[in-house]
Parts: C-alpha cells; structure tokens; sequence
C-alpha cells in the first residue's frame, strides 16, 4: 500500500497576535494519523522534528481537517517557517508534504503551478 496524498489549502493574510493561517487538508486514503510541524527556516526538520503545531487520530479518505497556526507555534523568533504536513496509511507508511508558506498565507510553487510537495 502506498502513503496518503495530502491534500491542502490554506488562507490568511499574515501571522501576528490575533491573525492566524487557517489550514485545511484531506487525503485520497484513510490515515491511522496526522500531525503537522513548524520549523525555522534552516533548522532541521522531518517527522517528529519541531512544534507540533496540529494531530489528528483516523481519518477516513477525503474527510476534510482544518486547524489554524498562530505566532505561538513559531517558537524560534521571527523568520519564514516550513509547515510539514505527515500523514500515516493503514500499513504504516508516512507521506511527508512539506509546504513552504510566505508571510502572507501563500505556499510556494512548482513550476507547474502546483503546490511543493515530497513524497518519502
């Protein structure tokens, strides 16, 4: 069996005290879990590395999960952040997406217009 594909959008203007960037994601298969991390730009990063910033239990295929991010998830100061979104199939294996997002809400893209995912 293969790891999900994570699918995202995510909306907001920026990060500050009482704005946040709201996420929302669903996979093309069900996932015993998911969990989702922020890392400083130049710092380490992979499952399980930095904040937590969002966990789900099972989620069934194309059921969609939504969580916002605020400046109290980006521990390290100021700077542009990775948001890694993971997600775990029934045989275990893990789909790592990382997005990079601006400061204003907006991920990075390919080429082809689609948003910067790595599947591992």
């Amino acid at each position: 069996m293969a790891a999900p594909e994570i699918i995202f959008s995510c909306s907001s203007s920026r990060i500050g005290l009482t704005e946040a960037i709201t996420v929302t994601y669903s996979a093309d298969m069900n996932m015993l879990q998911s969990e989702v991390r922020a890392t400083k730009e130049g710092e380490p990063w992979g499952l399980g590395i930095g904040q937590l910033v969002h966990y789900a239990s099972a989620t069934p295929e194309h059921t969609e999960r939504t969580f916002e991010i605020y400046d109290t998830h980006l521990v390290h100061g100021d700077g542009e952040y990775r948001i890694s979104l993971y997600g775990q199939s029934a045989d275990g294996s893990w789909n790592d997406n990382e997005a990079f997002f601006t400061s204003d809400g907006e991920a990075f893209m390919t080429e082809d217009g689609e948003n910067f995912l790595v599947g591992r």
